[in-house]
């Protein structure tokens, strides 16, 4: 839990706001203070999905799905608005760890508590399917450890049974965690009760085991488990394994019902009660909460304090003797909050927003516009355009006050080996992540980095060249990387792209697992960035990566362009990098602007064997075909 950043607001409706819990894909959630005192998560949307019709359209949805849940084992729901500009809901706050968390930190649990969590799943979706409704995307996340048993949350993809909306899921869409999915969700079937109880096998399984049923270094691998695999139930005991073997049927008809759960599961011979590493890391958290959301809310009556003070004081005397207590109320404010975030055995609450960016955020991501944005009116006058290259980078020239010219480069979501390649941490840091610093010595050229704090795969780097001093470039560097950085946490400007586009795809999705490792040879080593995804195997290392660049049916040298038949599409063979172990292949996926198109590119690497590197990239390249977006 961090405290309120100047985006946040103060209140929504009646509850005042006084926490961030966190964000999701949907908004953030605050920690609000309902007016009858009891806290409250408030979930507040953002406001590129609250200005879509069809999510309002969904959001309405979950909010009239929530109101009909008032269970022991879910959260209720307390106040909402789905009509205002900045649509939120709140949801009784329950202080507790989710069941992923738990299971990490404590590992598997006996069959007590494995009871105690199989009785309130049951008892959460007895009430979920006899209000005539589906949760389907019951996963460890969704399901929170009380003192007296599991909480179900998170009903943002619940749907009514006699639901058939093509507006609420896309057509053929499978929604839900893939782990946790039944294999008709998978599949793209609509979902029933039934689904649910599968996902219920699926997290009891990895309460008993430690892991999933399903297990799986990447997405389409989990689903073709999910799909074609038997679970793996060994780690479950004995007397609960014919249960969750049951619910893991793949045929729905042959799952039990919530109420056939609950019957079984509470004649386990255990008494239901939570292992003591359980019991403590519960009473942890609680105790963690409870903290952050005293001090958090002393923060906000100080900040209300001085607001009436100000508004006060106003109203009485002079504008200069309002400025002159104003500063002097800040600084005791500061004093005084100083004194208690040492407080021994508590953490300094937060100055800055740490930086939470989704793949797919950086995926539309506008490089250019970030950069403007972050920079304007700080380093001078911009006396260049902004550049595009590459996924979303971007390179411009500003000029300051003494007529000092200087280049910056951004690039914007660059694979963090690159990045770690020639960069050591400065000790210093931006929104809670480690600044990095080039291990070369600048000449006319200084370099800063990062790695985004929730993504190990990609970072950011700053270049900064042009007149001054090597320290004024570097000073400028870390000056700007952190502009960056600061409105990156604030607001990710996106690039418009159409729904056909394949910038907003991960190339990841699009490989079929089985066909992969066939082709690279085990072990198949996956790595996935924003828009590439290598696999390396003992036999071949392929890499799909998707950008926006030159036409590769344009000769730019002047050299004849070679093509090759992928079915009914034509690639395009990089002549000068191809050869009998290497093969570079790109496909025009849709046109964009001037001589510019959306690539598919496939570079393929043989290590063995005698066979033609092309024949394997262009077979793998026309499998990614078949899944691409269609216009």
């Amino acid at each position: 839990m961090k405290p309120l950043t100047p985006r946040d607001p103060r209140w929504l409706g009646r509850n005042r706001m006084i926490a961030v819990i966190g964000r999701g894909g949907m908004g953030r959630v605050l920690l609000g203070r309902a007016p009858t005192g009891k806290l409250v998560a408030v979930k507040h949307i953002h406001q590129h999905l609250a200005d879509d019709p069809g999510f309002r359209l969904r959001f309405r949805r979950e909010v009239e799905a929530g109101r009909q849940l008032t269970g022991a084992y879910t959260a209720a729901v307390v106040d909402s608005d789905t009509g205002s500009e900045s649509p939120w809901l709140a949801t009784e706050y329950v202080a507790a760890p989710d069941l992923r968390a738990v299971v990490e930190r404590c590992g598997p649990m006996h069959l007590g508590g494995l009871r105690l969590l199989a009785t309130g799943l049951a008892a959460a979706l007895v009430e979920i399917h006899r209000a005539g409704l589906v949760h389907r995307d019951l996963n460890p996340g969704n399901v929170l450890l009380t003192e007296d048993g599991p909480r179900v949350i998170d009903f943002g993809i619940v749907r009514a049974l006699e639901s058939d909306d093509p507006q609420l899921t896309a057509t053929g869409g499978a929604i839900g965690s893939p782990a946790y999915m039944a294999p008709e969700q998978a599949e793209g079937a609509a979902a029933t009760p039934a689904a649910d109880l599968f996902s219920a096998g699926a997290i009891l399984t990895l309460a008993a085991s430690g892991t999933s049923p399903f297990p799986g270094n990447s997405t389409p691998q989990v689903l073709y488990h999910v799909m074609h695999s038997p679970p793996d139930t060994q780690g479950v005991p004995p007397s609960l394994r014919e249960l969750v073997n049951a619910c893991l049927a793949r045929d729905p008809a042959r799952r039990p019902t919530a109420q056939q759960l609950l019957d079984a599961a509470a004649h386990l011979p255990a008494e239901p009660v939570w292992p003591e590493p359980v019991r403590a890391t519960i009473a942890a958290h609680r105790a963690d909460s409870d903290w952050w959301a005293q001090t958090a809310e002393r923060e906000a009556s100080y900040r209300d304090e001085l607001e009436r003070l100000r508004i006060r004081r106003r109203d009485r005397i002079r504008w200069l003797a309002v400025a002159t207590v104003a500063v002097l109320a800040l600084s005791t404010f500061a004093v005084g909050v100083g004194h208690w975030a040492r407080s021994p055995g508590h953490a300094v609450p937060m100055a800055d927003p740490s930086l939470t960016v989704t793949p797919a955020e950086l995926r539309e991501l506008d490089g250019c516009a970030l950069m403007d944005r972050a920079l304007r009116d700080t380093f001078g006058t911009r006396s260049s355009d902004l550049e595009t290259f590459g996924t979303n980078g971007c390179e411009t020239d500003y000029t300051d006050k003494d007529k000092g010219k200087k280049n910056f480069t951004l690039f914007a979501a660059l694979p963090s080996k690159e990045v770690l390649a020639h960069m050591i941490p400065t000790g210093r840091t931006v929104a809670w992540a480690p600044i990095l610093e080039s291990n070369r010595p600048p000449d006319h050229l200084c370099e800063r980095g990062m790695i985004l704090p929730n993504s190990e795969q990609d970072g950011l780097e700053m270049w900064v060249q042009g007149t001054g001093s090597d320290d004024e470039l570097c000073a400028a560097a870390e000056a700007s990387l952190t502009a960056v950085v600061e409105q990156l946490a604030r607001y990710a400007p996106r690039k418009h792209l159409p729904q056909n586009s394949i910038l907003r795809v991960d190339p990841c999705l699009l490989l079929d697992p089985t066909l992969s490792r066939t082709l690279a040879g085990d072990p198949a080593r996956r790595t996935d960035t924003v828009d590439q995804c290598l696999v390396e195997g003992s036999d071949f290392s392929f890499l799909v990566r998707f950008s926006e660049e030159l036409r590769p049916d344009i000769s730019v040298s002047g050299e004849e362009i070679k093509t090759r038949s992928i079915g009914s599409a034509t690639a395009y063979v990089n002549q000068s990098e191809t050869h009998t172990e290497y093969c570079n292949l790109k496909y025009i996926a849709r046109l964009t602007t001037g001589n510019q198109a959306e690539v598919v590119e496939l570079n393929l690497n043989r290590w063995t064997g005698t066979s033609d590197s092309c024949d394997k990239a262009a077979q793998l390249l026309a499998d990614v075909l078949s899944r691409l977006p269609k216009s």
